[in-house]
């Protein structure tokens, strides 16, 4: 019965769409001939020349927040035709708003942004409020804390990246990321596990940020690759105030194996050394990296790797399915590189088309991991 009700609520829910590429897929033909879905969700989008307009009552699942309701809204700009011809790659300008409570109490207001400007400069932006009672589990993953300490987190963030366009596929520029976190314990769990107290609460780093680009389709890739490099300090703001540095690497690649048989595969590897707060250590689990892991604070460290894959296929008009799998792990430092207590997950999902047109799909995912671990996600796009 719950897993019906969930299929009833996720064949309801609206949800939006931002940027799209010139190139379809597989399945879009047989959403040509509109039935009452497809009519449905024509209620909530509107179209002015280059500009749609998409405005939607949204719903999401995760294991940490539980069940959210909201808003969200989205504006998607088109290219110019003569800008189009120019470049094989199809890439509007959007910007997304949204809003969204939980009934865990999470309270969730978001704004991100992608501009494609003139000149090859691309800006995106995320400006983020967020009220998230949770939990925190210790720093380390040899097994799994049964007994994790609740908190408070308010959390306020702007970041994003300004780059220039090398190429059509490649882009360098620098990043950036300012937060103010306040953390409130909730009391130490029976074995004395405590909240790290906060040094400070407003984080400022910045640096270089390399991307290359050849996917086919952004929000739903069929072939292609995608690489980001990045490197990012965060100075001391005051005396005895945190400070720290961070370099990631994130690697995508997309096959289409056999018509709209799709396999996608991810490697991420994030190494970091300063003084840092548990918030900015390197995770495992939630909506896209690691589904199965139900909590982002469940194994935490200042260094991780993570590599995932994905089989993807259309069955019929908007529905598609997913099998996942992943292995990954966090360890204290490079010389201390566990293999021994690494964490896996698996798990299959159901993709839902909302926008035909731009090819962004509604996601629920079943994950299962590491010490009988689990969870349901239910969110826009895909994973990675």
């Amino acid at each position: 019965m719950r897993f019906r009700l969930l299929i009833i609520l996720f064949l309801l829910s609206g949800v939006c769409a931002a940027q799209s590429d010139s190139t379809a897929t597989e399945f879009q033909d047989s959403t040509l001939d509109k039935n009452l879905i497809d009519k449905v969700m024509d209620l909530f989008e509107f179209n002015h020349g280059r500009t749609s307009v998409k405005c939607y009552p949204t719903m999401g699942i995760d294991p940490a927040s539980g069940i959210s309701f909201g808003l969200l809204s989205l504006v998607a700009i088109e290219p110019k035709e003569r800008d189009r011809k120019k470049i094989k790659f199809y890439r509007p300008t959007s910007i997304s708003n949204s809003l969204s409570y939980s009934t865990k109490n999470w309270i969730n207001l978001r704004s991100d942004m992608i501009i494609y400007a003139s000149h090859g400069v691309v800006v995106n932006t995320l400006l983020q409020y967020q009220i998230s009672p949770d939990k925190y589990y210790g720093i380390g993953n040899d097994t799994l804390n049964t007994d994790p300490v609740k908190f408070d987190m308010n959390d306020l963030r702007f970041s994003g990246n300004v780059s220039k366009e090398l190429s059509s596929t490649c882009y360098l520029g620098f990043q950036f990321d300012l937060s103010y976190r306040d953390c409130a314990s909730l009391g130490e769990n029976v074995e004395g596990l405590d909240l790290p107290e906060c040094k400070n609460n407003w984080l400022f780093g910045f640096g270089p940020h390399f991307t290359f680009d050849r996917r086919d389709n952004i929000n739903y890739p069929m072939r292609g690759e995608f690489c980001t490099f990045g490197f990012k300090y965060f100075p001391p703001l005051a005396n005895d105030t945190y400070s720290f540095y961070c370099v990631e690497l994130d690697v995508r690649k997309y096959f289409t194996i056999y018509k709209d048989l799709v396999l996608a595969c991810q490697l991420f590897s994030g190494i970091s050394e300063g003084d840092i707060p548990f918030y900015c250590m390197y995770q495992l689990g939630g909506q896209t990296r690691m589904r199965g892991i139900s909590n982002k604070y469940m194994y935490i460290d200042k260094n991780a790797y993570f590599a995932q894959t994905e089989l993807r296929k259309h069955i019929w008009k908007r529905f598609s399915v997913v099998a996942f799998g992943g292995i990954g792990n966090t360890f204290p430092t490079l010389s201390d590189i566990r293999f021994n207590n690494i964490k896996y997950v698996y798990g299959a999902g159901i993709r839902f088309q909302s926008d035909t047109k731009n090819n962004i799909n509604l996601r629920l995912d079943y994950g299962r991991g590491s010490f009988d671990d689990s969870g349901v996600y239910m969110t826009l796009r895909e994973a990675f």
